[in-house]
């Protein structure tokens, strides 16, 4: 590459860097809001409040940014399938986040690199060597530690946050193919839409009642940060490549864990820490080789810096 293209790809990256680092701790402080407002308002309910909130932020956001014109890209099947897997990831995130710890529901949130190289294998979208296998049964094993099948601490909840993880990558695997052409806004308002329907389906045969004024800014700030995880999120994929994200997803694990300790009084068992640094490092692992892979198809030598 050429100085001028080189510093072009410097410029992308660092902006998509610190997108991803501001887009992970957006998302851990909407964990926390949630966490709060789950003990005391229905999961349905809590949904339909933040959705509401959120979507009228993000149709705040697009009449600001002038993208009004683009909101037909709203309806197309690849944005639709997208919001589609939210609310599944949504649905199971939260009732998760309302039964476990959030330090625990975090580090099984780690698994989705994981998940994702397993998907790509067994749909044959790209080859998997025995190195990157051998991260994958690693980093299973780690998860295993941190859920504890058959222990005292293994309840139902425990799968559904698997289950999260494993629609959070299938919606990654989406969102590589939805065209850079669609402003973000436009596909988080979809997404927040279909999240905020979801809610109500949820809330059939719940107990509704009226918030108080605590609960709803609780909601409300909750909307504001998954809002601005999401746009930063959809940023940083855009302007990086996913070989030099994959190791700030990881960032998340110390901020969930700092907030369950001081504001949850939460204290990880001695499994899930070993359990969570064998997920952190065979992430990482991974994220390095694709770092090395990305380098060497840019005629980059992988040794250097």
């Amino acid at each position: 590459m050429n100085s001028v293209t080189t510093h072009k790809y410097a410029r992308h990256a660092q902006r998509g860097i610190l997108a991803m680092i501001f887009g992970g701790a957006f998302f851990v402080f909407n964990d926390v809001l949630v966490k709060l407002a789950t003990s005391t308002i229905p999961i349905g309910q809590l949904l339909l409040i933040r959705g509401l909130f959120a979507i009228t932020l993000v149709i705040g956001f697009i009449t600001i940014t002038g993208n009004l014109k683009n909101m037909k890209a709203a309806t197309k099947p690849i944005v639709i399938l997208r919001a589609t897997c939210e609310v599944m990831v949504t649905l199971t995130y939260i009732t998760a986040i309302a039964q476990l710890p959030i330090g625990d529901i975090t580090s099984i949130m780690q698994a989705t690199p994981i998940i994702m190289t397993i998907l790509c294998a067994v749909l044959g979208i790209e080859l998997v060597d025995f190195k990157r296998w051998l991260a994958v049964i690693i980093g299973f094993a780690g998860v295993l530690l941190i859920t504890q099948p058959g222990g005292a601490s293994f309840t139902v909840y425990s799968l559904i946050a698997l289950a999260s993880a494993t629609f959070v990558a299938i919606r990654e695997l989406i969102t590589r193919r939805i065209s850079n052409e669609i402003p973000p806004q436009i596909v988080i308002l979809t997404t927040t839409i279909f999240a905020t329907f979801g809610g109500v389906i949820l809330g059939v045969g719940e107990d509704w009642r009226m918030p108080t004024e605590v609960e709803f800014a609780f909601l409300g700030g909750a909307a504001v940060m998954v809002s601005l995880g999401n746009a930063l999120m959809v940023t940083a994929y855009r302007n990086a490549d996913i070989a030099i994200l994959s190791p700030l997803r990881y960032l998340v694990v110390v901020w969930a864990a700092g907030t369950g300790i001081f504001i949850f009084g939460e204290r990880p068992s001695l499994a899930a820490i070993i359990g969570t640094i064998l997920v952190v490092g065979s992430g990482l692992f991974m994220g390095y080789r694709e770092q090395k892979r990305s380098r060497l198809a840019r005629g980059i030598d992988p040794h250097l810096g």
